[in-house]
Order: structure tokens, then C-alpha cells, then sequence
């Protein structure tokens, strides 16, 4: 089971960075708070989007070392946190949010099997 978590998890982490980090970046002339929340059309990622993808990379990491060494429990409510957090964002861009929903689906089993 724990293999599967792992493929699973790589997955996940995968589907979100390539989402986040492939697809059309919004770009904006002035440099503000606002505008690294703002897309210009639909399909394309604000930078929040593209550095969330980022950190998503690192936390995917951090998951699949805790799952290797069967250790997950001490993170699982963590896990659970960062979850509900990153649908919530995702409802900020529909684009993101209707392709990472098998992320989503992904990190639901490995909390919950």
C-alpha cells in the first residue's frame, strides 16, 4: 500500500507543478500586490499560481520521504491542512482548479487509505 501512496503522491505533485508551471503565464507591466492574484484571461496562471506550483515540488518531496519511511501519521494532519488550503486557492483560477482535480483526488487516497 505504501508503494501506491508513493505513486500516487509523485503523481499529484507532478499534475500540479505542470499545471501550475506550464501552462500560460499572466504577465503584467506594473510590479503589485494585486497583480501577482490577477490572470488576464482564462488558462493562464498568476505568479502566486506558478510559485504555489513551486512549493507544491518541495511539500510532494516532503510527503514521499515521510511515506517511504513510513512515517506519514506525523504529517497527515498537516497534509489534511494543505489540502483544504489548496482547493480553496484554486477557486481563485477555474483553469487550475478543473485540471488539478485528480491531484486533489490523488491526495484524498493517500490520507485516507
Amino acid at each position: 500500500m505504501v508503494n501506491i501512496k508513493i505513486i500516487l503522491s509523485i503523481l499529484s505533485t507532478l499534475n500540479i507543478y505542470f499545471i501550475t508551471n506550464h501552462s500560460d503565464r499572466t504577465i503584467h507591466e506594473n510590479i503589485t500586490i494585486l497583480n501577482f492574484f490577477l490572470h488576464n484571461t482564462f488558462g493562464q496562471v498568476c505568479p502566486f499560481g506558478v510559485l504555489c506550483g513551486k512549493i507544491m515540488l518541495l511539500l510532494g518531496l516532503i510527503q514521499i520521504y515521510f511515506l517511504y519511511t513510513n512515517n506519514y501519521q506525523k504529517i497527515k494532519k498537516i497534509n489534511i491542512i494543505l489540502l483544504i488550503l489548496g482547493i480553496i486557492f484554486s477557486f481563485m483560477n477555474f483553469y487550475v482548479l478543473r485540471n488539478i482535480i485528480p491531484a486533489f483526488i490523488m491526495q484524498l487516497l493517500i490520507i485516507f487509505l
